[in-house]
């Protein structure tokens, strides 16, 4: 899979759909399941089935001796929806995801190396406001 980059500004239509921007779908393996997947109470994750089976493959091993962990592995398995476009690509952002990440109508998605993030544009302006280009590389050792 090729390496998400970049930003794009879009909008949820009337009856809540979205597009995945052209500019990431393409990068996903082609015929790959895409999944929303709750990951915070910020935004919503978009990711291939390939990325994902790596993140559910560290929960998979989880016994019932360990029932924070059972708990938790319901909590994320119960945030995963499979992704299904119609003839024209659009997808239908469901009321739970949209209420949690806060989106009502302008959206902003991000490729971050494996997976896309879907955020609420306001949500993610006053996000990235709190920290300049700089300080990220430092930050991030770059």
């Amino acid at each position: 899979m090729k390496l998400l980059s970049g930003k794009a500004e879009h909008a949820l239509d009337a009856k809540n759909r979205i597009r995945i921007p052209h500019q990431f779908r393409k990068a996903f393996p082609e015929g790959e399941a895409v999944y929303f997947v709750m990951y915070n109470d910020r935004c919503i994750f978009i990711m291939p089935e390939s990325s994902l089976q790596e993140h559910i493959s560290r929960f998979l091993s989880v016994t019932t001796s360990e029932p924070d962990k059972m708990r938790a592995r319901l909590i994320i398995s119960e945030r995963i929806s499979e992704i299904t476009e119609d003839t024209q690509g659009r997808t239908v952002l469901n009321a739970a995801l949209r209420e949690k990440a806060g989106i009502r109508k302008d959206v902003v998605t991000i490729g971050v190396g494996d997976h896309l993030e879907l955020w609420a544009k306001e949500r993610y302006e006053e996000d990235i406001a709190k920290m300049t280009t700089e300080e990220a590389f430092l930050l991030l050792g770059f």
